[in-house]
């Protein structure tokens, strides 16, 4: 598997967190797909995957909501994708919809009858290299941002993403705090914005940083993570682990074993951040 993450361009690194380029060829892979807390675009040229057993031949362009659970992805034949990785708050002021609309969903660009959406999909599909794709996708980001200014609690929402990153055990009074709402008003305009809840960001939040620790740890012991993360004991890590990942703590750190073993784990890393 080739995977490559490539930086955007310093105006929009406000909205954009990274690309990820990835191909592969060959024999079947499959992988846990864990929940990001972000909002993703996925420009695929290849062979069409297979989601949680459903072989997807309707997305070569979407737009991925957040999702709440991990996905089992399956790669077979030829792989070649673009993902596009939003701030968490961002999507809102591109495409101008709610972003609760596209929790748990992955909806083609066409269906979405917004201007441009489809010529860009277009245009990425048959750019000639990656460069030249990226350089199509900044284009069309800048002028969406342009034309959708209307910042509204963009900054807010930028603020309570950055106290959630920075501070994972943050509860929620406090980020009302940091947004200058009452906590029923973050509710609402942090769905419009993220997507999520903030205890939704803040779950899958602490639950990655668990699954990036596993994914590093050189022994079994998973009691370091406990404390660290904010989990109460083993009980509520198993249990938060699980309902995230579809696999307890201890059978994931057996699915990375496989990974690295197949040598994917450079791009399993590089999709998770």
């Amino acid at each position: 598997m080739e995977s490559k993450v490539i930086m955007p361009s310093e105006s929009l690194r406000p909205y954009v967190n990274h690309y990820w380029i990835m191909r592969a060829s060959g024999n079947s892979m499959d992988m846990n797909i864990m929940p990001m807390g972000s909002m993703k675009w996925i420009f695929h040229r290849g062979t069409p995957l297979t989601i949680n057993g459903i072989i997807d031949t309707s997305n070569v362009a979407s737009i991925c909501g957040q999702y709440t659970s991990a996905a089992h992805v399956r790669m077979h034949g030829q792989t070649n994708l673009i993902f596009v990785f939003f701030r968490p708050y961002a999507m809102r002021m591109i495409t101008g919809i709610p972003c609760q609309l596209f929790e748990n969903d992955n909806v083609p660009m066409d269906s979405l009858e917004l201007p441009g959406f489809k010529i860009l999909k277009e245009m990425v599909l048959d750019a000639p290299d990656d460069a030249s794709a990226i350089a199509i996708i900044e284009t069309f980001i800048l002028g969406q941002l342009a034309n959708n200014n209307d910042l509204g609690y963009l900054k807010r929402m930028m603020t309570v993403c950055s106290e959630i990153d920075h501070h994972i055990d943050s509860p929620i009074n406090a980020l009302a705090d940091v947004a200058c709402l009452s906590e029923r008003q973050l509710r609402r305009v942090f769905l419009d914005y993220v997507g999520l809840a903030p205890k939704q960001l803040v779950r899958t939040r602490r639950c990655l940083l668990a699954s990036r620790a596993i994914q590093n740890m050189e022994g079994e012991d998973l009691t370091p993570l406990i404390y660290k993360l904010g989990f109460t004991d083993h009980s509520h890590l198993n249990k938060e682990f699980k309902s995230f990942a579809g696999m307890s703590p201890s059978d994931y750190l057996n699915h990375v074993k496989d990974i690295k073993r197949n040598d994917l784990i450079r791009g399993y890393k590089a999709y998770h951040g």
